[in-house]
């Protein structure tokens, strides 16, 4: 077998292909009865495509197992016998459907087959009718096989989320998150390999934040896998996952690189969250290709990566007494209070921005010297729900799905300190922690708002505020499930660091599942 086949692990899942394709290999000595079997089992069976070989010993050495669904052998052979055969295919496959051919009379030989898991034996007559019953017991068997394996995948896949998801959950700093997330793909037998990698943005060379599993592997990928055929290199240009398949058919150096060391497919699933790149995860199988369910699997990893690494960055920016303050000149920009100003033709400046329990969002602005019709203008220009708060002309909410200032606060923990718009122009005024990249901000802005520019910059301590104000903030921003799971999180002591108790032993608390909890806490 080949290095690729036992560096898989001892049960790997099937290929994904055409599930209406079943793939027989076919081993005899005799080339004329070879011959003849696959030509009536493809006859008797548009599924299957058989595969020849009269050397079982050449077939070990020369299949890659994991691409065959099915194995039906003669016994009698010279060098390695059909039960031979098939004990040596069972030490790294030993679900994978064999049928064995045996002659009459050969009950001996039935019962050594069977003690070596033998999925099916049929004894030869050399009838016609034969290979009808051969097609349907391989269509059955490999069936049976696929939902078996599905299924192990499945619980894998699911494990393995649920890993990422404590991970999440539990570390405090963005390199432990991105450390246990490469350790834990790694660590199951679906992956050989795994890193987070960053491009420099002056050299665009790749670089790798973290890893585990193949270092050869990602020592050699290290000197070309920013070349732009690479699947960490397509995903950064394109913001989307890219798969690669059959890696050992290719001719760019990336891809001699994996497949060199045992590689046959890989996926780059970008990281970002609300527009901010943290950077691409790849990961690598010495299986034939990825699964629609794993790319699925692997793209909430990267998501739940993202949105880690954000959670942690914004924890480690509220320590600090200071912010940096960033102020833009947003005059020229199509902003919905920009809009909101010039089609009423008054003031506005945003003086609230929240979540609300269904989802979605609210900004609320206030008017100076609003007209009567304010709300119904401000409602056709913006196409968005706007309701007067409290009856009040001069002060109207927005509810919006994905406002400007959410990729600023969620990504960055910044605050919108201040923003208006009057007949002499638009600004925004930013509270970043000292830990952001104003650059990095202001790209984000540029993206969601073209036109703006930053004209003014400043250190300087955090406003305190009193225990008053900090409860109605609270009281505010937060449903009443909130505020319950969040002190029921505290006083359980999971605020504390090392946790007092698991996100677990909180969910039970609330009576509801982890990811429930999850969702509710962050």
């Amino acid at each position: 077998m080949t290095d690729a086949d036992t560096a898989a692990g001892s049960t790997p899942p099937p290929a994904e292909t055409d599930s209406e394709s079943i793939r027989v290999l076919l081993v005899d000595d005799d080339e004329d009865f070879v011959a003849l079997a696959s030509t009536l089992l493809e006859a008797e069976s548009d599924r299957i495509d058989t595969t020849t070989e009269t050397n079982p010993q050449h077939a070990l050495e020369a299949t890659e197992f994991e691409t065959i669904d099915c194995v039906v052998s003669d016994f009698r052979m010279p060098e390695l016998d059909g039960i031979e055969f098939l004990e040596t295919i069972r030490e790294t496959y030993p679900e994978l459907p064999f049928i064995l051919f045996t002659g009459k009379g050969d009950e001996e030989v039935a019962k050594r087959a069977i003690a070596a898991d033998v999925s099916d034996y049929i004894v030869k007559d050399g009838s016609a009718e034969q290979y009808a019953i051969s097609a349907n017991r391989i269509e059955n068997l490999v069936a049976q096989y696929h939902t078996r394996q599905q299924a192990r995948r499945q619980r894998r896949l699911d494990t393995l989320s649920q890993q990422a998801l404590d991970t999440a959950l539990s570390e405090p700093t963005r390199a432990a998150i991105e450390t246990g997330i490469c350790t834990h793909l790694v660590d199951t037998d679906l992956y050989a390999a795994a890193w987070i990698v960053e491009s420099d943005p002056h050299s665009e060379a790749i670089t790798a934040r973290t890893r585990a599993g193949e270092t050869a592997l990602l020592d050699d990928l290290a000197a070309v896998a920013a070349r732009e055929d690479s699947v960490e290199a397509q995903a950064m240009a394109t913001g989307d996952h890219h798969v690669a398949s059959d890696l050992a058919g290719r001719d760019d150096a990336w891809a001699v690189a994996a497949a060199d060391n045992g590689m046959a497919a890989a996926i780059g699933v970008p990281i970002t969250r609300a527009g901010v790149p943290y950077g691409v995860l790849g990961v690598y199988t010495t299986r034939s290709d990825l699964g629609d369910d794993e790319v699925a699997t692997l793209t909430t990893i990267a998501d739940l990566t993202a949105f880690a690494i954000g959670a942690s960055e914004r924890r480690q920016g509220d320590t600090s007494q200071e912010v940096t303050e960033v102020t833009f000149d947003a005059s020229t920009t199509d902003l919905p209070f920009v809009r909101v100003a010039d089609a009423v033709g008054c003031a506005v400046e945003i003086s609230q921005t929240s979540h609300r329990s269904d989802g979605t969002t609210r900004t609320v602005y206030r008017l100076a010297d609003p007209p009567a019709d304010a709300a119904e203008t401000a409602e056709t220009v913006l196409s968005a729900d706007v309701e007067q708060v409290d009856g009040a002309a001069d002060t109207l909410s927005i509810a919006s799905d994905e406002p400007w200032w959410v990729a600023l606060t969620e990504s960055y923990g910044a605050n919108i300190a201040a923003a208006s718009a009057a007949d002499n122009g638009a600004t925004i005024t930013v509270e970043l922690p000292p830990n952001v990249t104003v650059r990095a901000v202001v790209d984000t802005l540029t993206a969601h708002a073209p036109g703006i520019e930053p004209v003014a910059r400043q250190q300087r301590a955090r406003r305190e505020r009193s225990l008053t104000e900090l409860e109605a903030t609270v009281a505010e921003r937060l449903t009443d499930r909130q505020q319950e799971v969040v002190e029921t999180a505290y006083e359980a002591g999971y605020y504390e660091w090392p946790h007092a108790v698991s996100s677990e032993a909180v969910a039970d608390l609330l009576g509801i599942a982890q990811p429930t909890f999850a969702e509710h806490f962050w």
